[in-house]
């Protein structure tokens, strides 16, 4: 199956006929014909009905912008972490969508006084992978159909659903999310992370009370009304897009401090800034 593939996909071969593969390959006639039959409904391979010539299918074609698109990022995330690192001192990380509802670490950077053995924040680890719950990972939501947005609101306790749906538009508005600073968060974070261990029912009820416990976001009259005495703040995400403009990662900053807000919006502004450039290298 991986020689036709390769066969086909090689640069100086626009199709083949069945007799052609059978030949390059030294397969039998009715296996050849049983694989390219196989990859044919997968969509890895196309048929001419007319020549009934043999080439690249679209579906295979998708998977190939995307694993390229996936090398891009990794290449790009690690060039803009530690530029923005070396600017501001402070760790940065790049969260990529390895499936609908799972993130996992692509790239991330530490400052020289800092290693990531010494690091407060839960996702600066090799490895590490959370799921797309309520409250957190907003930066992607907030850019997500509708419909798909509802649907992560709907899996918060619906005492928190309001706020969240005016943060999600705050998001979407702003260009980032930011996280608030507070005594449990990185316990928060932790919990979430480690949902999928837990019985159904009982993950659903302890993401409830979780949401429940967290103030979400700042929305911009409030950022305002805390300016005097500065924003404590985690986190810092902006939305990194691929094809079809989907959020395929986030750029996060890692201030973990309280930011006078200028600063803040110094910071924001260069994250935003730097999600929107590995966007631009993205297929």
């Amino acid at each position: 199956m991986v020689h036709i593939v390769e066969l086909l996909a090689e640069s100086d071969r626009q199709s083949l006929t069945l007799a052609e593969i059978v030949r390059h390959t030294s397969l039998s006639r009715a296996t050849a014909h049983a694989i390219v039959s196989e990859l044919t409904a997968r969509g890895w391979l196309s048929r001419d009905p007319g020549s009934g010539r043999y080439g690249i299918g679209p579906d295979f074609l998708a998977l190939a912008r995307k694993a390229g698109g996936a090398d891009h990022l990794q290449r790009w995330a690690a060039t803009e972490t530690r530029a923005l690192c070396d600017r501001f001192g402070i760790p940065f990380f790049v969260a990529r969508r390895s499936s609908s509802d799972v993130l996992t670490l692509a790239a991330h950077a530490f400052p020289p006084h800092l290693t990531p053995g010494s690091e407060p924040h839960p996702w600066l680890r090799d490895g590490s992978r959370i799921r797309i719950r309520p409250p957190i990972c907003r930066e992607f939501v907030a850019f997500d159909p509708p419909a798909d947005r509802e649907a992560w609101v709907a899996r918060a306790s619906e005492s928190s659903r309001t706020r969240l749906r005016v943060v999600l538009d705050v998001v979407a508005e702003r260009g980032y999310s930011i996280e608030r600073m507070t005594d449990d968060h990185v316990a928060v974070i932790e919990a979430l992370g480690s949902l999928d261990t837990m019985p159904e029912t009982l993950r659903n009820r302890v993401g409830d009370l979780l949401t429940e416990l967290s103030v979400v976001d700042y929305l911009p009259e409030e950022l305002e009304s805390a300016a005097a005495d500065g924003i404590p703040v985690v986190t810092i995400g902006a939305p990194v897009f691929g094809e079809n403009r989907r959020v395929v990662a986030a750029m996060v900053a890692c201030p973990n401090t309280t930011l006078p807000l200028p600063e803040l919006r110094t910071l924001a502004e260069a994250t935003r800034a730097s999600a929107a450039a590995i966007s631009t290298h993205l297929p």
